[in-house]
Order: C-alpha cells, then sequence, then structure tokens
C-alpha cells in the first residue's frame, strides 16, 4: 500500500503505514540515521513494530505535518530547517530531583547507543532491568532519541518516565517504578520450588512451566509453543538463567514480562498476555 493513498494519522503504526514502500526507510534516515537500524528486516528491533506516526515524529525532532511530507516523499530532510533543541526536556517540574534521586541511590543506568549503533536491539536489556525495578525506585537510560515507544509500553508496567536532551543524538529517559495498590493480595512465593518436570501446571497464580536443566533452544521453544497455543493469560516460568533472547518475541506476541526473581537455584519470571 503507499504512503499516499490514505490520510495520516499519529496514532498508525509507522511499520504498517511504509509497508510495501522501498525507499521510506531511506527517507526517514535522512531524518535521523537511528531509523535506519530500527526499521531494517534484518535488524527485527522488537520496537520497531510497535512505533506510532506520533511517536516517529519525535524521533525523528520534526513536526507531525513534516514527517507525513517526508513519508509521502512530498518534502526531502535537506530541506527541513532545524531549530536547536539541545537541552529541551520533559515540562515536568520535578526533573533534576529524580536524576538526583537516581543517582544517590545507584539506579540502574543503561547506555542503549552502541547496541543500536552496532544494529544490535536493547529492548530485552531495557525490559530485563525494568522487571528488576523495585516500587519506588528508579531506573536511567541514554539513547540516541527520545524512545516514545519504550516510554509508552513502561508506563503500561506502572513506570513514569522523565526526559532530558543532552545534546545532539543523546538523550537521557529517568524511568520510575510507582508504588502499586493491592499488592497485600498478590502475595508471591519466595523460595525456589522443586523441580517439577517440563509439563506446564495450574496454580492460583497463573500457569506455570518449569524448563530448567532443558538445552536450549528447548525452552524457549516450550515457552513460545504454550504461549502460541493460546491456553494462558498470565506464565510463571521456572529457569536457570534470565531468558534475555526470549523478551523481543513475547514483545511480538503482546507479552511482557512482569517480574524477575532471581532465587536461590532458579530463575522465577511471570509473564502475562497484555490487555488489548
Amino acid at each position: 500500500m503507499s504512503v499516499t493513498s490514505f490520510p495520516l494519522t499519529t496514532d498508525m503504526l509507522l511499520a504498517e503505514v511504509i509497508a510495501g514502500d522501498g525507499e521510506a526507510i531511506g527517507r526517514l534516515a535522512g531524518l535521523n540515521p537511528v531509523f535506519a537500524v530500527l526499521l531494517e528486516p534484518e535488524h527485527r528491533n522488537a520496537m520497531a513494530g510497535q512505533i506510532r506516526l506520533g511517536e516517529a515524529a519525535r524521533i525523528a525532532e520534526v513536526p507531525f505535518d513534516i514527517l507525513c511530507a517526508v513519508l509521502e516523499g512530498r518534502l526531502s530532510a535537506a530541506e527541513i530547517g532545524r531549530p536547536d533543541t539541545s537541552g529541551d526536556a520533559d515540562p515536568a517540574a520535578p526533573d533534576g530531583d529524580w536524576f538526583e534521586q537516581a543517582e544517590r541511590r545507584s539506579a540502574p543506568h543503561l547506555d542503549v547507543r552502541p547496541l543500536l549503533a552496532s544494529g544490535q536491539d536493547p529492548f530485552a536489556h531495557v525490559m530485563s532491568t525494568a522487571a528488576r525495578v523495585p516500587p519506588g525506585g528508579f531506573m536511567v537510560v541514554d539513547a540516541p532519541f527520545d524512545p516514545a515507544p519504550l516510554r509508552r509500553v513502561l508506563a503500561g508496567k506502572g513506570f513514569t518516565s522523565l526526559g532530558r536532551q543532552l545534546g545532539a543524538g543523546h538523550w537521557r529517559i529517568c524511568w520510575r517504578r510507582e508504588e502499586p495498590a493491592g499488592l497485600e493480595n498478590e502475595a508471591q512465593p519466595s523460595v525456589p520450588q522443586p523441580r517439577r518436570g517440563p509439563e506446564p501446571w495450574q496454580a492460583a497464580d497463573g500457569t506455570h512451566l518449569d524448563v530448567r536443566g532443558l538445552q536450549p533452544p528447548e525452552p524457549m521453544t516450550r515457552v513460545l509453543d504454550l504461549i502460541d497455543a493460546g491456553t494462558a493469560e498470565r506464565l510463571v516460568l521456572h529457569h536457570d538463567r534470565e531468558p534475555v533472547f526470549l523478551f523481543p518475541m513475547l514483545a511480538e506476541r503482546g507479552w511482557s514480562c512482569l517480574t524477575v526473581e532471581h532465587l536461590e537455584g532458579e530463575v522465577r519470571v511471570t509473564l502475562a498476555r497484555e490487555e488489548s
């Protein structure tokens, strides 16, 4: 489908809009080279399918109508005059306070710019780190653009974020996990369980699957097969290690990681299907 055959709106998915337009990625890369990394099929970036046009405009640092003109081929990146946005930040009062708190608490701080520059997908690393942030805790990420889709995904998991642009191609985002309500009704076991074998079983907190002792790629295969069967809405995975390569595949299927617990003898990962 040609980009010019239908009106563009901010909530449209970028990947769907440019599908079939072989030159669209090149036009977008003229606005910000990171689009080439995010959208090229061989990179298989987990966030690419979640970028909306309004968010793409933020990544490109241009007004929405300018983004549309570039997508439709009516305007080239070279023709766009760019204002100096260095130092811009979210219009939120506690900006400095949040970053200072995160530094004082030695909060996790990830710089995903080298990963993106080398064509790697940082989504799993960010989500894995976020899963370990306690209520009231912070996480800081340096990125080459304002990661609006990631901020939206983590907002759905109870995070609030503040961003500041430190310079050209350098954004710093601070996330804070809000205190959840009703935790007294959601107590989780805090001790490892004996091995139960590879067959799933049901418990009060969802479907459980024990893949400890299995050789790769069987743990990932069993998880994806169970999810693809459509019989589970919440999955508690008992694993030998943190399955970082599983997270992007879960995101593609509409699943997300809620918690990661490192216990003696197992890593317990709680996964859930995202609400549509």
